[in-house]
């Protein structure tokens, strides 16, 4: 996804779902959070928005999902708010400076903006209420998730197909349009010309199984470390390959993929976490949903 349109995307999930409700009280409200209200308006034009943000394998929320996400996402606000979490200006500049780096120019930055029909003050203050519920979920919820070294074993045991690197080849090669050229420089190379200096480099890189163009794997992957193709037929040409290295399939350690593990296990805890302390939230709220 283009870094651009990433940083779009995940400014417009920032302002549906932290935003206020500033809509007119003649709408129809959709939700009430105590003595706030989100409109069937503002839902709908979130839900409009978010569809032509969203990345293309991305699932599309129903709106009454996204209704939902909007709701917790006001409620962690709040309580922000209520435990006197503070953001400083020096962290929200941090983040605006890191969405910069993204652009070609600050120019090309404040067009994106300005597209979005997004004032440099309202991004401002989106990210010290991102900032603010970070805080409090890192207060109030990340102590409570922790991975033992049994988890991260077990995990590993079980998804041992997870961790499985196909074999892989690392080759050197060259391309010609016509086979005279091709013989000839493979005659070069067979009488003892060294293949970089007739392929003038040729480094092509790494490839897996299923990377290749099937002609191309089938001769890449029978060869021996050192060894040299004959010459290779395909649609783009005649090809001549070296094959500087092979790795064959292997299972990863435990020990290499142990953090990795750690990640996935501490993001399903989170996740599992988060939910809990949001039900506690609504619990003290008064939430009605009319949709």
């Amino acid at each position: 996804m283009n870094p651009k349109k990433s940083f779009l995307f995940l400014l417009f999930l920032m302002l549906i779902f932290v935003s206020h409700s500033q809509a007119e009280i003649v709408e129809r409200v959709v939700a009430r959070i105590n003595d706030k209200i989100i409109t069937l308006s503002e839902l709908e034009g979130a839900y409009q928005e978010l569809k032509g943000a969203l990345p293309e394998r991305e699932r599309m929320p129903s709106k009454r999902e996204l209704l939902e996400r909007m709701i917790e996402n006001r409620l962690l606000l709040q309580e922000a708010k209520r435990e006197g979490i503070k953001v400083s200006q020096g962290e929200v500049q941090e983040n605006i400076e890191r969405v910069k780096a993204g652009f070609l120019s600050e120019k090309a930055f404040e067009l994106a903006l300005e597209r979005e029909g997004i004032k440099i003050e309202d991004l401002e203050k989106r990210y010290e209420e991102e900032l603010m519920i970070k805080k409090l979920i890192d207060r109030e919820v990340k102590p409570e998730v922790e991975v033992t070294k049994r988890e991260i074993r077990d995990y590993y045991e079980k998804n041992k197909g997870r961790f499985r690197e196909k074999e892989r080849v690392r080759m050197r090669h060259i391309l010609f349009e016509d086979y005279s050229q091709s013989l000839e420089a493979w005659k070069k190379i067979k009488s003892g010309v060294d293949f970089k200096k007739v392929a003038k480099g040729g480094h092509l890189g790494s490839f897996k199984r299923g990377q290749l163009d099937r002609e191309i794997e089938e001769v890449t992957f029978s060869l021996k470390e050192g060894e040299i193709s004959s010459i290779i037929k395909t649609e783009s040409g005649y090809h001549i390959i070296k094959l500087e290295k092979k790795e064959e399939a292997r299972l990863k350690k435990l020990s290499e993929v142990k953090e990795v593990i750690r990640n996935i296990l501490s993001s399903q805890k989170m996740e599992k976490k988060i939910k809990e302390y949001l039900k506690k939230l609504k619990a003290k709220q008064e939430i009605e949903i009319r949709l």
